[in-house]
C-alpha cells in the first residue's frame, strides 16, 4: 500500500513501497485530502508514455488500486476535482507526483488482470449504483403504526361511565316496558235462548312498549338521528402513521447533487458525445416542435399541434415541458412519446431523462431500429408500427417518485450497436410525469 496526503495543490508521499510490474493491478493507493478538497468529485489520473488512464475516488472515496496497463518505468500521478456549483469544470488540479514502476522478477506469462475501464464507463457504474439505491427506497424510513382508535366501549369510560363492559353492553338495551293490566272478566252471558252460548269477554289491552338505546340516548341529551347515534358508538380512527421522509428521494441532499455532479465531468469528457432530444424552454416551438410527436388513442401529433391549440401537453404555461396530463389525455391514458431525429446506440451508451413524478412505477422506453423504414413511410407511422408489432427493443425504465427534478439514468446494454428511434411512454394516472429533458450520451 502506499499512502498519499494532498494539501492544496501538492501531493505528498507519506508512505510507500516498492512497485513491481507483476504486482501492479494488487497496489493499493489511499489518499487523505485538506478540506480545500471537501465536497469534490475526484477523479486519479495516471500518466505513463503517451497512454493516460483515470480511476474515480466520487466524492467520498478514499482508496484505488493502480490502473493493471501501466509497465515498467516513471508514472505521473494527478489527482483532479470537479465541482458543479463552480464556473470551471475543475476546481483543482495537483502538482504530479512521479511513481517509479520496477521489472518484475518472474519468468514467463504475467497474469491476466482485467483492464481498467474508461473514465466514462466508471462515472457510468456510478450514476447506476445511486439510481438503484433510489429505486430501491434504501434511504427512505419506515412511517410509524398510527395508534389505535378508542372502543366505544372506552369512549364511554372515558365520558364517565362506570362498570364493566358487560355492564356497558346491558346499560345499551332499553327498560322492559310495564306488563299491561288485565282485562276485566267479562260478565256472565245471559243464557242462551235455546241452548245458545253467551258472547266471550274482550281481551285486555297491551302494555306500552319500553324505550330504544336510541331513544334513552335522546332522553338523556344526545342530538342526532339514529344513524348519527349508531356512528357515534364507533370509536374513532387511529391517527395515520407518519409516512417515511421520501421527498425527492432525498435528492436535495444525496442522489441530485450527486449527479448533477458527474453529469458536469460527462459533458466536458472530451470522449462522451451528448445528444439532446428535447429540452424544455422558449425555443421548443422551433427546435423540436416538429421532430417530437405523440401517439395517443391512434392518432399521432406533433408538438406544433400541442402549442398551437395551447395544451397544457407542451404550452408556455409549463415552460414547454411534457406534462402527461389528465386534461388532455383522460384517466390513465398511455401517451406514446418519440423522436424523429436518429440517434447512435454503441457500447455504454445511455439515456437520459429529467423529470418529476407523482408515483415511482415501471415505464416503457423502446428503440426502434432505423434500418427498417421505407423511403415511402413516414417516420411517425413508422416508429408507431414497430412498437406494435414489436419491431423494437424495450429498455428497463422507471418514472421515480420525487417532488422535485431528478435526473434518471436507463442504460441501452440490451440493443446491438446501431442507429435508433427513441420512444417512450407517458401515464396521465397517479405518476402524471412532467419531462424536462430527454439526452442521449456515448
Amino acid at each position: 500500500m502506499m499512502k498519499f496526503f494532498v494539501k492544496g495543490q501538492r501531493i505528498e508521499i507519506t508512505e510507500r513501497e516498492v512497485i513491481a510490474s507483476g504486482q501492479i493491478a494488487f497496489v493499493t493507493l489511499k489518499f487523505t485530502f485538506d478540506c480545500s478538497w471537501k465536497n469534490l468529485h475526484k477523479v486519479v489520473q495516471f500518466s505513463q508514455c503517451d497512454e493516460v488512464y483515470s480511476r474515480v475516488l466520487g466524492v467520498d472515496g478514499l482508496s484505488c488500486l493502480l490502473p493493471s496497463e501501466l509497465h515498467p518505468g516513471m508514472v505521473k500521478m494527478s489527482i483532479f476535482g470537479y465541482d458543479s456549483d463552480s464556473d470551471t469544470t475543475i476546481r483543482a488540479t495537483t502538482v504530479p507526483v512521479t511513481l517509479h514502476v520496477r521489472p518484475s522478477g518472474f519468468d514467463g506469462e504475467s497474469c491476466n488482470v482485467p483492464p481498467t475501464p474508461d473514465l466514462y464507463a466508471q462515472l457510468l457504474a456510478e450514476i447506476k449504483k445511486l439510481l438503484s439505491e433510489v429505486q430501491n427506497g434504501s434511504n427512505g424510513t419506515n412511517g410509524k403504526d398510527g395508534e389505535n382508535g378508542l372502543s366505544a366501549y372506552e369512549l364511554a369510560v372515558q365520558e364517565g361511565f362506570t362498570g364493566s363492559l358487560a355492564d356497558w353492553l346491558e346499560s345499551l338495551k332499553g327498560a322492559d316496558g310495564k306488563d299491561g293490566t288485565d282485562g276485566v272478566d267479562g260478565k256472565d252471558g245471559a243464557d242462551g235462548v235455546n241452548g245458545k252460548d253467551g258472547a266471550d269477554g274482550k281481551d285486555g289491552a297491551d302494555g306500552k312498549d319500553g324505550l330504544s338505546a336510541y331513544e334513552i340516548a335522546l332522553k338523556n341529551g344526545f342530538v342526532g338521528t339514529e344513524t348519527e347515534w349508531l356512528e357515534s358508538l364507533k370509536g374513532k380512527d387511529g391517527a395515520d402513521g407518519n409516512p417515511p421522509e421520501v421527498s425527492g428521494f432525498a435528492t436535495t441532499e444525496y442522489v441530485d447533487e450527486r449527479l448533477s455532479e458527474i453529469l458536469v465531468i460527462l459533458e466536458n469528457l472530451p470522449t462522451a458525445s451528448i445528444v439532446t432530444l428535447f429540452s424544455f424552454g422558449e425555443d421548443v416551438p422551433d427546435k423540436y416542435g416538429s421532430t417530437i410527436f405523440t401517439i395517443y388513442q391512434n392518432g399521432i401529433q406533433d408538438l406544433s399541434s400541442y402549442i398551437r391549440n395551447n395544451k397544457p401537453f407542451c404550452s408556455a404555461d409549463s415552460g414547454y415541458a411534457l406534462s402527461y396530463n389528465q386534461t388532455d389525455f383522460g384517466w390513465d391514458g398511455q401517451v406514446y412519446t418519440a423522436s424523429t431525429t436518429p440517434i447512435t446506440v454503441k457500447s455504454g451508451t445511455a439515456i437520459a431523462v429529467t423529470a418529476q413524478s407523482g408515483v415511482t412505477e415501471k415505464g416503457a422506453m423502446y428503440l426502434i431500429p432505423t434500418a427498417g423504414k421505407s423511403d415511402s413511410d413516414t417516420v411517425q407511422n413508422y416508429i408507431y408500427t414497430s412498437i406494435t408489432t414489436g419491431n423494437c427493443v424495450e429498455l428497463p425504465f422507471y418514472w421515480l417518485y420525487c417532488d422535485t427534478f431528478i435526473t434518471g439514468l436507463t442504460a441501452c446494454d440490451s440493443a446491438a450497436d446501431g442507429e435508433y428511434y427513441l420512444c417512450w411512454v407517458g401515464r396521465s394516472n397517479n405518476s402524471h410525469p412532467v419531462v424536462r429533458e430527454v439526452k442521449v450520451m456515448n
